[in-house]
């Protein structure tokens, strides 16, 4: 099952010129799946406060956009927020959910460092080896988030927030 969602995530270029942003929107209606499929692993009851945790990974995507300055790749609308959005959280449904619950059983760092490492693995495909650094340090900061707060759901808003601010 992780394999079939990261091919499916890997695979998304190929879908897009194709068929769209209807394509999009299946691919990652698929993975919001994945959150419901039983795992080895509970979740576990939170460590940490969540609103620090969302605060320090939030601030961390706004200190690189600031660092990393640029400008918006295409205008801010209401499709581009909501597809952005959807990927996020479709994505933290995979990645933090999923692909974290199933390797949890080999240790947190295992979860931790897999989960991430696959995350930016799969984004090769879309952007190209230079994002490699860029999406694993994401990765890895989104699941730590995963591991302090015992909830998929802390990453998915930071995520969220980290890609709308690309497109702002």
């Amino acid at each position: 099952m992780v394999a079939a969602g990261c091919a499916l995530l890997a695979l998304r270029p190929l879908f897009v010129p194709r068929w769209g942003v209807p394509a999009l929107v299946t691919v990652f209606a698929v993975l919001l799946v994945f959150a419901r499929l039983p795992t080895q692993s509970s979740t576990r009851r939170a460590r940490t406060e969540t609103i620090p945790v969302l605060l320090l990974g939030v601030c961390a995507f706004a200190a690189g956009r600031l660092v990393g300055g640029g400008h918006a790749p295409q205008p801010l609308v209401l499709r581009v927020v909501a597809l952005e959005s959807l990927a996020a959280v479709a994505e933290e449904a995979f990645f933090r959910r999923f692909v974290y619950d199933a390797l949890l059983p080999n240790g947190a760092a295992v979860a931790v460092a897999g989960s991430a490492l696959l995350f930016a693995l799969v984004h090769v495909s879309v952007y190209g080896f230079w994002v490699l650094p860029i999406d694993l340090g994401a990765g890895l900061l989104l699941s730590w988030q995963r591991w302090a707060t015992g909830s998929w759901t802390v990453p998915a808003g930071t995520h969220v927030l980290a890609n709308l601010l690309v497109v702002m």
